[in-house]
C-alpha cells in the first residue's frame, strides 16, 4: 500500500505544549484539517549520509506544506550535550530533534520527548505498517509506545572485492540468506588468512578492516560478532522481567573476543584508533579484501573517501553480502521464528541475530511548534520523502538506509542501490534491543566495554582478563544506578508486542 501524497488532506492532532508523559494517558483529542502556515520549524541533526541527503530535499516540504524548516547539524557529541542541556533547562532549543535509539529510554523516562502514538493514531497517512517492524522494534519504541520515527535505519553486512576474490580462487559470497546455510565466521576467517598479504597488480591487500576506536565506535562492530556468537549482555532483558545482572563474561564472549583480536590482526595497525568511517574510506582505498560493517557502507564506499562524491577505486569491483553466522544453518532456524524460543536458542549462535541501529526523529516536550513538528517527521520518516532522499544522489551523495518495505520494492530505487534485496533481509533479523541493549545507562556501560575492547587489540590485556573487568565494572555500575536488583516495573519488550503496537496505532487490530 502506498502512502498518500497530498499533505492538504491529512488530518493530525491539535495538541498542547504537555511534556511526553502527557501522551501516555490515553487523551482523546479531535482531529482537524491541516492548512497551510507561514510557521518556521528548528529541526537539529547529526551528520551522517541521511542529514545531507534530508536537507537536499527539504525544500519540497516547504513546497507543499509552506512551513519553513531551519535545520542545523552537529557532531555526534555536540548534539548528544545540545540536547540534554536543553531538556534540563527546560529550553525550547528545536522542535524535531535526531534521536539514536539508545538516547530513548533516557528521554522517555524522564518526559523529555513526547510520545507520537496520538500522531499517528490521527494520521492513518503515516501508514505505519509500510515500516519494518523489526526497526521500530529497535530504534523507536520503549516500554509499549512509540517515542520517534526512522530517518536512517542501519543493518550490518559484508563488502568484498570480486577481483581479488576472482584472482583468489574464491567463489562469490551469499548475497541471500537461502545461499547461506553453510556460510560460518570460521569459513570467514579462513579466507582473511588466505587473502591477508596477497599482492594483485602491485598491491599488497590486508584481508580485513577493522573499527578500534574507543570508548564507542568499536563497540558498534564488536558487538555484532559477539552476538553472532551468542553473547549476551544480561540475565534477561528485553523479556519481562528484567534482570540487568551482566552476562558479560561468558564463554561466548571470550570465544568473540578472541576472534575479534585475529580480525584486527589481517587489518591495518592503524585501525585501532579507527573510527566508523576510517574503515568505510580504508576500503575505498583499494587495498581491504573483505570486511563487514554498517549497510550505509554499501553506497559510501563508492566515494574515495568518506562523502567526498569522488568514485573510489572500489567502484563496480566490489560486492556485498549477507553476514556469516557462527553455526551452520543458523540462517534456517532464524527465518523459522522471528522471536526464538528456549529451546531454539540453548545452544548460542545457533540462531542468526543482526545488529540493527541507526536515527530517528522525534519531538522534544518544549517544542512550541508540535503540529507543525509532526508534520514534517511524517513526511521525512514517509515514503515520499524518503524516496526524495534516496533519488537526490547529488554530487555522489547517496542514501539507502531505508525503513519501509514499500522503499525496497521500488523498482527506480533498486535500480541505483542494487544491494537492496541483500540489506532487507539483514534488516528482518535485525535485533536492536538485544545486540546493544539501550537500558536507561547504556552509555555508561558502553564506555567500558569500548575501552576494554580496545586494550585486548593493544595487547594490554589478554580476552579473558578484559571480560573479567568488564563484568566486574558493569555489576558496579548497575548496581551504583538502582539496576540490580531492579525493582521497577518491567516491559515484556519482544518484536511480538511491537507488531501488537503497530496493529492498534494503525487501526488494524
Amino acid at each position: 500500500m502506498k502512502e498518500k501524497s497530498t499533505l492538504s488532506r491529512r488530518h493530525f492532532l491539535q495538541l498542547s505544549g504537555a511534556a511526553g508523559a502527557t501522551a501516555l494517558m490515553g487523551l482523546s483529542l479531535p482531529k482537524r484539517a491541516f492548512a497551510q502556515t507561514e510557521k518556521t520549524i528548528n529541526v537539529l541533526t547529526v551528520g551522517d549520509p541521511w542529514d545531507l541527503a534530508l536537507q537536499t530535499v527539504v525544500n519540497q516540504f516547504t513546497e507543499q506544506t509552506g512551513i519553513k524548516v531551519n535545520i542545523e547539524s552537529l557532531g555526534y557529541v555536540a548534539l548528544q550535550a545540545r540536547l540534554v542541556n536543553s531538556f534540563l533547562t527546560q529550553t525550547a532549543d528545536a522542535d524535531v530533534i535526531a534521536v539514536d535509539q539508545m538516547w530513548i529510554s533516557q528521554y522517555a523516562d524522564n518526559g523529555w520527548i513526547r510520545s507520537l502514538d496520538d500522531f499517528i493514531k490521527a494520521d492513518s497517512d503515516t501508514n505505519l505498517t509500510d515500516f519494518l517492524p523489526e526497526v521500530l522494534y529497535s530504534l523507536n519504541t520503549w516500554r509499549n509506545h512509540i517515542w520517534t520515527l526512522p530517518v536512517g535505519a542501519y543493518a550490518q553486512g559484508i563488502m568484498y572485492r570480486t577481483d581479488v576474490f576472482e584472482a583468489a580462487g574464491l567463489d562469490p559470497l551469499p548475497a541471500t540468506t537461502a545461499e547461506a546455510a553453510d556460510w560460518t565466521w570460521d569459513k570467514y576467517f579462513e579466507m582473511l588468512e588466505q587473502l591477508n598479504g596477497m599482492e594483485m597488480d602491485g598491491t599488497t591487500f590486508y584481508g580485513t578492516t577493522v573499527i578500534g576506536a574507543q570508548p564507542v565506535p568499536v563497540v558498534h562492530m564488536y558487538t555484532q560478532l559477539a552476538a553472532s556468537y551468542g553473547a549476551r549482555w544480561f540475565t534477561q532483558f528485553p523479556n519481562a522481567p528484567w534482570d540487568f545482572t551482566p552476562t558479560i563474561n561468558s564463554p561466548e564472549n571470550v570465544a568473540a573476543l578472541q576472534d575479534w583480536k585475529r580480525l584486527y590482526g589481517w587489518s591495518p595497525p592503524e585501525s585501532i584508533n579507527y573510527l566508523w568511517f576510517d574503515a568505510g574510506t580504508r576500503f575505498s582505498q583499494g587495498d581491504i579484501a573483505m570486511f563487514y560493517h554498517w549497510t550505509p557502507y554499501f553506497y559510501l564506499v563508492n566515494n574515495e573517501g568518506y562523502l567526498t562524491g569522488t568514485p573510489s577505486p572500489v567502484v563496480d569491483k566490489f560486492k556485498t553480502a549477507v553476514l556469516p553466522t557462527k553455526l551452520p544453518g543458523a540462517y534456517v532456524s532464524a527465518a523459522a521464528t522471528a522471536e526464538p524460543t528456549a529451546e531454539a536458542m540453548a545452544e548460542p549462535g545457533s540462531q542468526q541475530v543482526v545488529s540493527l541501529g541507526g536515527w530517528a526523529l522525534g519531538m522534544p516536550s518544549t517544542s512550541e511548534n508540535q503540529d507543525e513538528a509532526w508534520q514534517f517527521i511524517k513526511w521525512a520518516t514517509g515514503a515520499e520523502g524518503q524516496k526524495a532522499m534516496g533519488m537526490a544522489n547529488t554530487k555522489g551523495y547517496q542514501f539507502a538506509d531505508f525503513a519501509r518495505l514499500s522503499l525496497y520494492e521500488d523498482a527506480e530505487l533498486q535500480k541505483i542501490y542494487p544491494f537492496l534485496s541483500t540489506q532487507l533481509e539483514m534488516m528482518r533479523l535485525g535485533n536492536g534491543k538485544v545486540v546493544r541493549p539501550p537500558c536507561p545507562i547504556y552509555t555508561s556501560l558502553e564506555g567500558v566495554y569500548g575501552l576494554n575492547i580496545n586494550q585486548v587489540m593493544s595487547e594490554a590485556m589478554e580476552p579473558e582478563a578484559a571480560l573479567e573487568l568488564t563484568q566486574t565494572l558493569f555489576q558496579n555500575i548497575l548496581s551504583g544506578n538502582n539496576m540490580i536488583p531492579y525493582e521497577v516495573e518491567s516491559y515484556d519488550d519482544t518484536l511480538e508486542n511491537t507488531k501488537l503496537l503497530i496493529e492498534s496505532l494503525a487501526g488494524t487490530a
